[in-house]
């Protein structure tokens, strides 16, 4: 496809590889983005099995792989989850057949033996990155430290995808500004405002399908359930709030976390239980992004109080329907999509007293929307695929440079 004007002088020949977990929609779409506007031949290089939508504008390699998980846990640490799997095949694959490698997310052991093979094969590598905050970072365990600062170190050029990224990758791991590229993590938003667009009925009518109360606030929580999500003192906040006769309902869609360790859905229900708040929380399971989509426009705030996250795309979608978003300061979205005070409420991890005061403020219905309405303009104001398209563009273009 020919270029559009603006965009940077990119050779026809150049052959351009993607290092990606899987080509679910949201990787595949910023893919297809970025591959109608290269002129020479895109190849996305999956690490595990998993549908793939059809007439793609680029080539993949299949992959038959399942994902193997496993979580370390230790008090005052980053809680950490891994992708142990490594797809050997994969790594030569990308690194022999491409004249520049993308590294989507670093993957564990795949994205560190592609950077090897390239590095020994001569081909430039650009590292893509959603990180946590630097102060987050820096208590990840020192040989992840390590073995990341390993791997950046061997990369030519850095895209950069929050301002909380840029801080990390300056702060922990030494890189210098002249090597990173601006590209504003998308994240998905375009294709979720196609199926908000869809929804017609009235927010009351929403809430009456789904047998929702019309007269208390909804909060939502959206995500699979992992302990480090901050389920748990999500429970204790409402618990707090319960006991201070206060009313509203919150529901956790997700479903149960892939380790055999981590609670089912039937486990937390029986901790809300115990707290005396089954009848206000509860675990519907996951849902259908359509469904989803309903659900966030009949509720009223987004609450993610999470130990660790890079750039969740639930906070993306919440505030593209307008809710009022709550996280922690362990999350890299917290400065670009949640601005304490404005658009929401950022608070510290592992703290139920903070997450229940701001959700104590969100039951004032006014204060809700106007926050809900400046999460809205904030993300789409950054979560724009043009702004991100062109960024990784001049990436490749400066990285493919002799």
């Amino acid at each position: 496809m020919p270029t559009q004007p603006g965009d940077p002088p990119i050779r026809a020949d150049l052959r351009v590889g993607f290092l990606v977990y899987d080509l679910k929609p949201f990787i595949a779409d910023y893919i297809a983005r970025i591959a109608r506007r290269l002129p020479g031949p895109v190849r996305a290089y999956p690490i595990l099995d998993g549908p793939v939508a059809d007439a793609l504008p680029f080539s993949w390699r299949p992959s038959h792989l399942r994902g193997q998980f496993f979580a370390v846990r230790s008090p005052g640490a980053t809680p950490e989850g891994f992708l142990s799997t490594i797809n050997w095949r994969a790594a030569w694959a990308c690194a022999w057949e491409s004249d520049l490698i993308l590294l989507s997310g670093l993957q564990g052991g795949t994205a560190l033996l592609t950077t090897l093979f390239a590095t020994l094969l001569g081909r430039p590598v650009i590292s893509i990155n959603q990180t946590l905050p630097p102060d987050w970072e820096q208590r990840r365990r020192w040989w992840i430290r390590w073995l990341k600062k390993w791997l950046l170190q061997r990369c030519r050029l850095h895209i950069v995808q929050s301002p909380l990224s840029r801080r990390t990758l300056q702060q922990i791991y030494g890189i210098a500004d002249s090597r990173m590229v601006d590209a504003p993590f998308e994240a998905g938003a375009t294709a979720f405002q196609v199926h908000l667009q869809r929804l017609s009925a009235p927010r009351e009518s929403l809430r009456r399908a789904l047998g929702w109360p019309d007269d208390l606030p909804v909060f939502l929580f959206v995500g699979t359930l992992l302990r480090f999500k901050g389920v748990l003192t999500l429970i204790e906040a409402t618990a707090q709030l319960q006991r201070q006769g206060y009313r509203l309902q919150v529901i956790c869609i997700g479903e149960r976390a892939g380790q055999p360790e981590e609670p089912s859905r039937e486990a937390y229900q029986q901790m809300a239980a115990q707290a005396g708040v089954a009848e206000v929380l509860s675990f519907p399971g996951p849902c259908a992004l359509s469904d989803l989509a309903a659900r966030y426009q009949a509720a009223d705030a987004c609450l993610l109080p999470t130990q660790k996250d890079c750039f969740p795309k639930v906070l993306v979608e919440a505030a593209l329907a307008g809710l009022a978003l709550v996280t922690t300061s362990a999350c890299g979205a917290a400065e670009a999509l949640v601005c304490d005070g404005e658009s929401g409420f950022v608070i510290a991890p592992d703290d139920p007293v903070a997450l229940a005061t701001a959700m104590q403020r969100l039951l004032d219905p006014q204060l809700c929307r106007q926050m809900g309405a400046r999460a809205r303009a904030r993300c789409l104001a950054f979560c724009d695929p043009e702004q991100e398209t062109l960024g990784f563009l001049q990436a490749i273009h400066r990285a493919s440079q002799p």
